[in-house]
């Protein structure tokens, strides 16, 4: 394992640690810049040479494909971003194919012309942005190649963040069980176990599936994007990357996934007096879902143990009585607490702990209900969970019985699109229909702002292009909102980095470019919701 974090940083001037890593970072760039500039003529005559081949087997596409993905990973790294761009629209196609085709030689003229573009106009590499206040994280690097390793690692630190950089998924587990980071940055492309499968695996491990994983890579394609989310993964980043948006983005990640201050720093089960407390607080910031799970008398201990291996770290979790345990999930639809408390009363049943249920009421914004009102709701739907035999209950409202699909209507996230084009919020309202959200809709800035207050959706999807006010000038009226703030996904044509980095600056929460992906984008917002 290579930890890459100056073991007497701490002991030196902040001023003098800074440039002690820019000055180390700069000199890896020009000397990987050197050796890429060397070798890439080398890399173009092997890959010639497959390309010649009539009948290649399946090593030696293997090999092509590594050694594109590989152009395309380190290219942007060292400043040949068109090299990067091209290596890896050549490795998707290879991938697809099981030879090369007929196009594969003039798209390799192509690779060679973008080297001589890329080379004739040195690229200055963008200065990372520090850390915000003073927010200092560990970080899990999981790459590979050493030079790209090295390199992200000194962005990382110039940034204010610890790295700590590995290169095997093997090795990636066991650092993440013994230092438990707050953000893990993983490659696909790994030897022995891929990042998919270590994104997987840390998602199922109770001890680190709070952890953020954000996968950067070079590949493109938007079934490696949607399988890296459905994976678990919490970002999906396409190399290359800007620094300044990849600082950023863990950053995001990280504040999202960080208790509050008014969180304890444990899993243990609270008196229900301090979950009262803290309960109250929460539930005037921000919208939340509470369970009340009835359990038997003897083994209220046993079910305490699996809430505590399922919560996340800001849930609160409380005894309300000697047989009833309370869970507060901030952030959290009744809907989703619904599926996931459901999922522990099923998990208690296969370990032999039979005559556990649960009921689960909502709040849809901060303020909108108190504790008591939420733990009245949550004893209706228990006792209605008992009576039909069922893991867990939703409370239903009054008018349930004769409206079922509006009442369950009400229960799904609302996203609100804001953008002017009438062709893309049509297929964004009927992705979003099929994926079982409500929606909403504004066709510039200053409505998207009316409904926002109005409505309190969950996500905004939103066009930085828009009449009357912008899409900046909207992220910037979300500061104004009180107690309550919905997740941003911007859905741009302005794929520029200055662009994506001022959305984040501003409050957005992830950024998406037109042409875009609908089942991708499906994708990043359930992740938001969840």
């Amino acid at each position: 394992m290579e930890d890459l974090v100056a073991s007497k940083a701490d002991d030196r001037p902040a001023h003098d640690v800074a440039a002690t890593a820019a000055a180390d970072l700069a000199r890896v760039l020009l000397t990987a810049r050197q050796d890429f500039v060397a070798a890439f003529p080398g890399h173009c005559a092997t890959l010639a040479d497959f390309a010649r081949d009539a009948s290649p087997g399946a090593d030696a596409q293997a090999e092509a494909v590594k050694l594109l993905h590989r152009l395309a990973g380190l290219g942007g790294t060292v400043g040949f971003d068109r090299v990067s761009v091209k290596a890896a629209a050549i490795e998707e196609t290879l991938r697809r194919e099981t030879a090369p085709s007929e196009s594969f030689a003039a798209a390799l003229d192509e690779l060679r012309q973008a080297f001589d573009a890329d080379n004739a106009e040195p690229r200055r590499p963008a200065a990372v942005a520090p850390g915000t206040g003073d927010l200092s994280l560990n970080v899990l690097l999981v790459e590979d190649n050493l030079v790209q390793r090295t390199v992200l690692a000194g962005q990382l630190r110039m940034a204010g963040h610890r790295p700590v950089a590995v290169a095997t998924g093997e090795e990636a587990l066991a650092a993440a069980r013994a230092s438990r980071p707050d953000v893990i940055l993983l490659d696909l492309e790994l030897p022995g176990i891929d990042g998919l499968k270590v994104c997987q695996m840390v998602k199922a491990d109770p001890a680190l599936a709070r952890i953020p994983v954000a996968i950067l890579t070079a590949r493109t394609a938007v079934d490696d994007r949607l399988m890296g989310l459905s994976q678990g993964a919490d970002d999906f980043l396409t190399k290359p990357l800007d620094p300044r948006e990849l600082v950023l983005r863990l950053e995001l990640l990280h504040r999202h996934r960080t208790p509050s201050a008014v969180e304890p720093t444990s899993v243990e089960l609270l008196s229900f007096d301090s979950f009262r407390s803290l309960a109250a607080a929460e539930l005037m910031r921000t919208r939340a879902a509470l369970a009340l799970i009835r359990t038997p008398a003897d083994k209220t201990s046993d079910v305490a143990a699996f809430i505590r291996d399922e919560i996340r770290r800001r849930d609160l979790c409380g005894e309300y009585d000697r047989t009833h345990v309370v869970v507060l999930m901030p952030d959290t639809s009744a809907t989703a607490a619904c599926q996931r408390i459901t999922s522990l009363v099923e998990k208690c049943l296969s370990h032999g702990v039979a005559g556990v249920y649960a009921g689960v009421a909502g709040a849809e914004s901060g303020g909108a209900r108190t504790l008591d009102v939420l733990l009245d709701e949550a004893d209706e739907a228990l006792a209605c969970a008992r009576y039909e035999k069922r893991s867990a209950s939703i409370r239903k409202d009054r008018s349930a019985d004769d409206a079922p699909a509006a009442a369950t209507a009400q229960l799904a996230p609302l996203v609100l699109i804001a953008d002017d084009d009438p062709d893309v919020v049509r297929i964004l309202d009927a992705h979003l229909r099929a994926g079982g959200f409500r929606r909403a809709i504004a066709f510039d800035g200053s409505r998207a702002l009316e409904e926002i207050r109005a409505q309190r959706p969950d996500v905004v999807v939103l066009d930085l292009m828009m009449p009357r006010l912008t899409g900046f000038d909207v992220l910037a009226g979300l500061r104004d909102l009180e107690g309550y703030r919905p997740r941003t996904i911007v859905l741009s044509a302005r794929g520029r980095e200055d662009d994506v980095i001022r959305a984040f600056s501003v409050g957005a929460d992830d950024f998406m470019t037109k042409p875009f992906n609908p089942q991708e984008l499906l994708a990043r917002v359930g992740r938001l919701v969840s």
